[in-house]
C-alpha cells in the first residue's frame, strides 16, 4: 500500500454548492505550494471574480460529474458542504463513494473527509415552513443528513451556534471528531482612518439583512450625532430606497455592487460596520461576512442576536441588539458606536493571530 502523500503536496478537493469570491480567496492563500486545490461547484454566487478565478482550478460540476471526477482523480482531503446543506448532502456522499472506491483500487490510503459547519438553523426545524413541492423534496433529501454525517471524518464548526445545533441532532453518533474554531478575522492593516464617524452598511440591501431598520434608524442618528456619514454599499431590493435617501441627504453616499477592493476602501475608512440581520421563517444568519471584514479593518460592529458570533462580539465590546427589538435599540447603539472613543487599533489588538476559518482547515487538512 502506498503512503498519503506529505502534508506540503496533498490534493484536495472542496464542493460547493455555491461558489463565491471568498472562496477563492482562500484558496489562493493557501498557495500551490501547500496543497492542489480543486473546486467542484454547482453555481456561482453574484460576487464570483471571474479573474481571480481563472488563476485557480475550478470546474462547474453536479453530483453525477462531481462523483466521476471524484472516480478519476486520487484524492488526499475532500470538503465537502456542510451536512446542513441538505440539497448537496446526496452528492457528497456519491463524491465519498467515489473517491473511498477509487482509494482501494489504487491501494491508497483514502482521503480525509471534512466539513465546516456554521449553520444556525436546523433544516428539521424550517422544513415544515417550505412550500408543499419543496417540502416533499426536503423530505427526500433530508434521509441523506445523518448518513453524511457518519462518513464524516473531522467537522470544524465556526461558531457555537452550530456546534449546539447539530450537537443537538447528532451528539451521539461517533465519528466524526469535531472542533470549535471561532469565525474570527485576523487583522488588515487600516491605515489611517478618517477621525469623522462613518457608519457603513455593507451587503444585501434587504429585510433579512436589516437594510430597512438602518434606513429608520438614521433621522435618529443623524440627529444625535450631526458629524456622522452613512455609506450604503451592496446591491438588492434596496437600492431605490438608498439612492432615495442619498438625493435627500448629503451625508448618506451610496456604491451600488462595488468592486472588493472599492469595498475595503471604505470599511478602512469607516468607524462602525452596521449588519442588524433578522430571522426569516427559512434563513438565519450565519456569521455575516461584513461582520469579518468590518473587524479586519478595525471597525466597531453593530448587529443583532441573530449571527452565530454574538457572543463574542458582546464579550469584545460590540454592540449586540436583541432581533425582537431591532427598531427600538438599534438607533440608541449606532449613536453610541459613532460616539465611542474606542480606537480602531484596539478592536484590531482582540483579534486572533491566525483567522478562524484558516485554523479550522489547516486542522481538517492537517495529519495527527
Amino acid at each position: 500500500m502506498t503512503t498519503r502523500p506529505s502534508e506540503a503536496s496533498l490534493s484536495v478537493v472542496q464542493l460547493y454548492d455555491v461558489v463565491r469570491t471568498v472562496h477563492l480567496e482562500r484558496v489562493q492563500a493557501l498557495g500551490a505550494e501547500t496543497h492542489k486545490v480543486t473546486i467542484l461547484y454547482r453555481e456561482r454566487r453574484y460576487d464570483f471574480d471571474s479573474e481571480l478565478a481563472k488563476t485557480l482550478a475550478l470546474q462547474r460540476a453536479g453530483a453525477w460529474r462531481s462523483f466521476w471526477y471524484a472516480a478519476r482523480h486520487d484524492i488526499d482531503v475532500l470538503e465537502v458542504a456542510e451536512p446542513y446543506v441538505v440539497q448537496s448532502a446526496l452528492r457528497s456522499l456519491l463524491v465519498i463513494a467515489a473517491a473511498r472506491a477509487r482509494s482501494r483500487v489504487r491501494r491508497r490510503p483514502p482521503p480525509r473527509v471534512v466539513s465546516y459547519a456554521i449553520e444556525n438553523l436546523s433544516p428539521y426545524e424550517s422544513a415544515p415552513r417550505l412550500p408543499l413541492k419543496a417540502r416533499l423534496k426536503r423530505r427526500a433529501l433530508i434521509v441523506f443528513v445523518p448518513t453524511l454525517w457518519k462518513r464524516l471524518d473531522r467537522v470544524a464548526f465556526g461558531t457555537g451556534e452550530a456546534a449546539r445545533l447539530y450537537g443537538a441532532q447528532f451528539g451521539g453518533h461517533e465519528p466524526p471528531v469535531t472542533r470549535l474554531f471561532e469565525s474570527i478575522p485576523t487583522a488588515e492593516n487600516p491605515g489611517v482612518k478618517d477621525p469623522a464617524p462613518v457608519l457603513v452598511f455593507l451587503g444585501d440591501m434587504s429585510i433579512r439583512k436589516g437594510f430597512p431598520d438602518v434606513l429608520s434608524a438614521w433621522a435618529r442618528v443623524a440627529a444625535e450625532a450631526p458629524t456622522a456619514r452613512l455609506m450604503l454599499v451592496g446591491r438588492g431590493a434596496g437600492v431605490a430606497d438608498a439612492r432615495l435617501l442619498a438625493a435627500s441627504d448629503d451625508r448618506v453616499g451610496v456604491l451600488v455592487d462595488p468592486p472588493r477592493d472599492a469595498i475595503f476602501e471604505t470599511l478602512r475608512s469607516a468607524k462602525v460596520l452596521v449588519l442588524p440581520s433578522r430571522r426569516m421563517p427559512l434563513w438565519k444568519e450565519q456569521v455575516g461576512l461584513p461582520i469579518l471584514e468590518g473587524l479586519a479593518r478595525g471597525c466597531l460592529i453593530v448587529t443583532t442576536t441573530e449571527t452565530g458570533i454574538a457572543g463574542w462580539l458582546s464579550a469584545h465590546g460590540h454592540w449586540v441588539v436583541p432581533e425582537a427589538a431591532v427598531s427600538e435599540a438599534l438607533p440608541h447603539a449606532l449613536v453610541e458606536a459613532l460616539t465611542s472613543a474606542r480606537s480602531p487599533e484596539s478592536v484590531i489588538a482582540d483579534l486572533p493571530p491566525t483567522e478562524g476559518r484558516a485554523a479550522a482547515q489547516e486542522w481538517m487538512y492537517r495529519e495527527e
